[in-house]
């Protein structure tokens, strides 16, 4: 499946979906950065997540009799996502539970100015070349899972394809090419579980990255789903375009939307004289 679907459900509405863990605590929940190999958490809160979404319903038909497919689709992509030095995740989790986490986002800097140079130099050219081999290693490890499986087979094939397609067209139209928007921190997945939701657990794990957003002077982009645009709209998000045609999986509501920090549009300005 393809590497960027939770890009495109970020904070997704949700149905029906496997049995979930019986919570009417009001525990605080607190927040810590994830570990490298802590995809699986990510996995696991997404697979249960975005169970019942149309997009989820169109690319894996078939994820109740395959769910085992299903779930490590979620848990490769998350992981490979972490071998990055410009990656970072964060989790929330109830008090006491840290090794349970109830949600999660995951967010990448790009483009090439000083702030993003600087976490490839924090991070320091032995990490980097650590990081570089353990992804390697970790893509031949997925490659010979997934044959082990004969291939997921909770997904259709077609309409994934077909989907892929979708997310290159988006990225085409609304980043490429954009020196306006190069340079920014981009949501690669944002999701909190249903029973969570409603506390404002999303906004806390999105403030881990706004504020460093805010003190590098950078945007930050996300594809929205539609249950998730009024979330973003409250921490200062704007909508930048609904997805085009037959791409849209969500009606009349989600799309592409960017949050700018305080005053962007003057140093761009003063940045073209």
């Amino acid at each position: 499946m393809s590497a960027h679907i939770e890009e495109f459900q970020t904070m997704p509405s949700t149905g029906k979906s496997p049995p979930k863990s019986s919570s009417g605590s009001q525990e605080p929940i607190l927040i810590r950065p994830g570990r490298l190999f802590e995809g699986h958490h990510v996995g696991r809160i997404a697979a249960r997540t975005y169970y019942d979404t149309e997009l989820t319903r169109y690319l894996s038909p078939r994820r109740a009799e395959y769910y085992s497919d299903y779930e490590f689709g979620y848990q490769s992509r998350a992981q490979a996502r972490m071998f990055s030095p410009r990656h970072v995740t964060y989790f929330a989790y109830q008090q006491g539970k840290p090794d349970n986490p109830i949600g999660y986002t995951q967010f990448v800097r790009l483009g090439d100015d000083e702030a993003a140079q600087k976490m490839e130099r924090d991070a320091g050219v032995t990490w980097r070349m650590c990081l570089w081999s353990l992804g390697l290693l970790w893509g031949y490890w997925v490659k010979a899972n997934w044959w082990w499986r004969g291939g997921d087979k909770s997904e259709d094939p077609e309409a994934v394809k077909k989907f892929g397609e979708m997310i290159e067209e988006e990225d085409r139209l609304h980043w490429q090419g954009r020196e306006d928007r190069k340079n920014r921190w981009h949501a690669q997945s944002v999701v909190v579980l249903e029973e969570f939701q409603g506390r404002g657990v999303g906004k806390r794990l999105m403030a881990e990255v706004l504020g460093r957003a805010d003190s590098e002077g950078v945007i930050t982009g996300i594809e929205s789903s539609a249950a998730g645009e009024w979330m973003y709209r409250s921490v200062g998000f704007e909508l930048v375009a609904r997805f085009s045609g037959e791409n849209s999986f969500e009606g009349d509501g989600g799309g592409v939307m960017i949050r700018k920090p305080k005053g962007w549009k003057k140093r761009q300005e003063e940045s073209k004289k």
